[in-house]
């Protein structure tokens, strides 16, 4: 609501390797075999371009250099496999006889190419997403090719709909039509959707004038070093947790392309993916992305990294930011200049990091500083039109005592540039991708992986939730539309409809922690089914979590009559309520009924089903029409003994621009349960409300110890 071409790793290609050894070559593989990193077969993708940025496509085997932890490797498997859509596009025949390489003999797909935005980022601005949205608009309209697949990935939350890879310009250009800054969640440096926060003076001064005219003036702190360091550590803790959300996203995308032939291209557009805290440690957003990275490489996946910021000097200071009380510049001072650059400066890098680091160790290319960014998309894509397979034998020590394998390749021919990988974890590929319980079924197929085509259209809301007795869960609401459910007949003139269900939570590093399946049934008169058809099912469920963290919930739901499936995703953190700190969650709207009544999400657990979607405006469809009124509900946890000193502001954006600032009030609803708050508040769509999407943002503060908590909510006004 809210570059670089760098060196090599291993790979899952599957369906382009040769490989023989001796005089007789290999059968060539099936399309859908997989060539995999074993003890005795290392197999990495490489490309080489001249000086002018051209694939060069005529090497031999003898002027490749292959390293691996500094040791020179012989290459015993060799061949140049080409993806360019063209008629003298074939594989070459590598000029050794020992290295075979088989000939493509099908006729090009066209390419595949993954977008993921990411639009629950921390550091998330305005201008980045306007770039983003502008960048894939033109590349739909204007650089995509007929035969192309594509899919559009957002990480803030995800629809199975949205994310097919589809040939179909109008659906993709419903995906691009959704993107735009929110309002972040939680303790974020940039709540405004700027580049950085507002640089403000932590200093008041009050000033005193004696009878003489002598002026005295008296400085305060407003902040001290423990409230800073609080605030701090919770902001670090926040974007840590929300790029580790990213990193799940991108788990899941990976998964989905770990069973599809050749080299795959994903796209990152991105503020940043911050791998650090302020005190410089690494934090876990480095460890699972270090094993996303893995897993990427092992699935033939190359990331091209796109900051989405463009052009800007991170030390400039802006209009709005206050250098010193006294309007001077002073660089000795905390609030002075030179520290407020400073700090911009190692922010940006923090940001950069995570970014190159992805791109790096895939065999992409990380672009910063375009404010273009069309321009770095055609040019990744213009050096994918082809790529060699080198491979090697490791000696029998490479699986054992390390923590990395350092792979560089290079070539002998002057001017010859690499991109490849950058190394591969110690571990056979047999251990190196963890499934679900029961991957064989076909609706945990469509959890761990992109549906291959349009199946239900379900919405997902979901958020953190907490009760004394039962403990920490996510509550979920699915909303299925009603022209995709299927009913039959049953006798006594009733309709029948099934549903499969299932729902996964997975962790940081894609692995499955809890999971439930159900078969639901549901027999309604013929009026009744009328109803659902016009305005379809929500799905309720609580999915229990028994540990903080952060969280991927993923929900796959079958139309039985039809074998349809769709999923939907949605990253959750689960906070530690035991540290204390406040925390806002469960914020949903509704539309208001005639006598006031509305929907809000039970205060205790329930047990799962399914439910009439009564109106448009439900707390998961949220569409309101002008001159209705919904209201708005949400909890606060760790509100203090009395909740006394809580302020709760309301903010409203229209398509990703502030339109109303509220101001803060006190919240008047009492504890309904210790350092609990269930409030309320409403929200009136006269006439002067235009149609669009829009976007409500709720801030709680506790003025005392100075902590706030933020939640954001989208929703859209119709004519």
């Amino acid at each position: 609501m809210m570059r670089l071409l760098l060196p090599c790793s291993f790979l899952l290609l599957t369906g382009f390797s040769l490989f023989v050894s001796g005089q007789q070559p290999t059968p060539t593989p099936k399309q859908d075999e997989a060539v995999r990193i074993t003890t005795n077969l290392v197999q990495i993708d490489v490309l080489v371009v001249d000086k002018d940025g051209k694939q060069i496509t005529d090497l031999k085997p003898e002027e490749f250099v292959l390293k691996q932890d500094g040791k020179v490797q012989k290459i015993t498997r060799f061949g140049y496999y080409s993806t360019a859509a063209t008629p003298d596009s074939v594989t070459k025949e590598s000029v050794t006889s020992t290295l075979t390489v088989p000939r493509s003999s099908a006729p090009p797909v066209g390419r595949l190419i993954t977008f993921i935005v990411d639009d629950g980022n921390c550091a998330l601005s305005n201008v980045g997403m306007v770039a983003a949205k502008e960048a894939l608009e033109k590349f739909v309209i204007q650089q995509m090719q007929p035969n192309d697949r594509v899919a559009i990935y957002q990480t803030r939350a995800g629809s199975s709909v949205l994310q097919q890879y589809t040939s179909n310009k109008d659906r993709l250009l419903q995906s691009v039509r959704s993107i735009r800054w929110r309002p972040p969640t939680g303790s974020c440096s940039s709540p405004d959707g700027s580049f950085f926060e507002q640089a403000r003076s932590n200093q008041i001064g009050k000033t005193i004038e004696d009878e003489a005219g002598n002026r005295t003036t008296t400085l305060r702190n407003i902040e001290n070093d423990q409230s800073r360091q609080s605030r701090e550590a919770a902001e670090d803790f926040n974007r840590n947790n929300q790029a580790i959300g990213t990193i799940g996203v991108i788990n899941y995308v990976v998964r989905g392309l770990e069973g599809v032939a050749g080299r795959k291209m994903v796209f990152l557009l991105s503020d940043g993916l911050a791998l650090r805290g302020r005190n410089g440690i690494s934090s876990t957003a480095l460890q699972v992305m270090r094993d996303l990275t893995d897993k990427a490489n092992r699935a033939s996946v190359v990331f091209n990294t796109i900051s989405v910021r463009g052009t800007y000097d991170s030390a400039a200071l802006d209009v709005r930011d206050q250098i010193d009380i006294t309007g001077e510049i002073d660089p000795a001072k905390p609030s002075g200049s030179a520290k407020v650059g400073a700090d911009r400066e190692r922010f940006t890098r923090d940001l950069e990091e995570g970014m190159y680091f992805l791109a790096n160790e895939t065999g992409g290319d990380f672009y910063r500083g375009s404010n273009f960014l069309d321009v770095p998309i055609n040019k990744a894509l213009s050096l994918e039109r082809g790529y060699y397979l080198l491979g090697y034998e490791p000696d029998e020590d490479t699986f054992k005592g390390k923590e990395f394998n350092k792979i560089d390749v290079s070539v002998t021919r002057i001017g010859a540039k690499v991109a490849s990988r950058s190394g591969f974890l110690p571990k056979p590929d047999v251990e190196a991708t963890a499934r679900l319980k029961t991957s064989d079924s076909e609706l945990y197929q469509a959890i761990a992986a992109p549906l291959p085509k349009a199946g239900l259209e379900l919405q997902l809301t979901a958020f953190f939730g907490n009760t004394p007795v039962d403990g920490s869960f996510i509550r979920s609401f699915v909303a299925i539309s009603g022209n995709d459910i299927n009913f039959t007949d049953e006798a006594g003139g009733l309709k029948k409809a099934v549903f499969d269900v299932v729902a996964v939570t997975l962790d940081e590093k894609n692995k499955v922690v809890d999971e439930f399946n159900k078969t639901h049934t549901i027999k309604v008169d013929p009026g009744t089914a009328d109803a659902i058809k016009a305005s379809g099912l929500i799905y309720f469920a609580d999915v229990p979590v028994k540990q903080s963290g952060v969280y991927n919930l993923r929900f796959a739901i079958r139309d039985v009559p039809s074998k349809q499936i769709g999923s939907a995703g949605q990253s959750i953190s689960i906070p530690d309520l035991k540290q204390g700190r406040l925390l806002l969650s469960g914020l949903s709207i509704s539309e208001l009924g005639p006598e006031g009544k509305y929907a809000r999400p039970s205060l205790e657990k329930s047990e799962n089903g399914f439910s009439l979607n009564s109106s448009r405006g439900g707390i998961v469809t949220r569409q309101f029409r002008s001159l209705s009124s919904a209201a708005f509900s949400y909890t606060v946890y760790n509100a203090g003994a009395t909740g006394a000193n809580i302020t709760a502001q309301v903010n409203l954006y229209k398509d990703g621009k502030l339109i109303s600032e509220g101001k803060p009030k006190a919240v008047s609803s009492q504890l309904t349960a210790p350092g609990r708050i269930d409030d309320f508040g409403f929200l009136r769509f006269d006439e002067s409300v235009a149609a669009g999407e829009y976007t409500l943002e709720l801030i709680v503060r506790d003025e005392v110890r100075k902590q706030a908590a933020s939640q954001s909510i989208d929703f859209s006004v119709i004519n």
